[in-house]
């Protein structure tokens, strides 16, 4: 009689284990460490990154810049954009102002890219604000704005 409930226990508890292994899922993996259509920013005195995995995106973002900037500083830019799907009739921007509102750059998004620069702020101004305009835009956007 023991036996026979020991074993019936036995069943039961390798029954449960094999379900719970085969049953269980794991979330997705991230390549990128991104969520997709969600952006990632970071904004710092001396740095600003603004970072993008979309699939057919289509809203407008602006950020104002924490930087403080001298004539003296040097401002490094880094922009990358990978893995664009879009069509002509795209129009997505990135768009960077000085704080007097004085464009600074302005990107049209059609293409994929790769550009590191460095400006020195006495020519441009210190940098103000951001703006990320997109429609129905597919791809991945890396920007880093260094101080230095």
């Amino acid at each position: 009689m023991i036996s026979k409930v020991y074993n019936n226990n036995l069943k039961i508890l390798f029954i449960s284990i094999y379900v719970f292994i085969i049953c269980c899922v794991e979330p997705p993996e991230y390549d990128d460490g991104l969520l997709l259509n969600i952006p990632a920013i970071v904004n710092e005195n001396d740095f600003f990154s603004f970072i993008i995995n979309a699939e057919d995106y289509s809203k407008n973002h602006s950020w104002d810049l924490l930087f403080n900037a001298v004539n003296t500083d040097t401002l490094y830019t880094s922009l990358v954009i990978k893995d664009y799907i879009g069509s002509i009739s795209d129009s997505t921007y990135v768009r960077l102002y000085n704080t007097n509102n004085a464009n600074i750059f302005d990107v049209l998004v059609n293409t994929e890219v790769t550009t590191i620069e460095s400006i020195p702020i006495e020519y441009i101004g210190s940098p103000g604000r951001l703006e990320f305009i997109a429609d129905n835009f597919s791809g991945l956007i890396d920007l880093q704005l260094i101080r230095q």
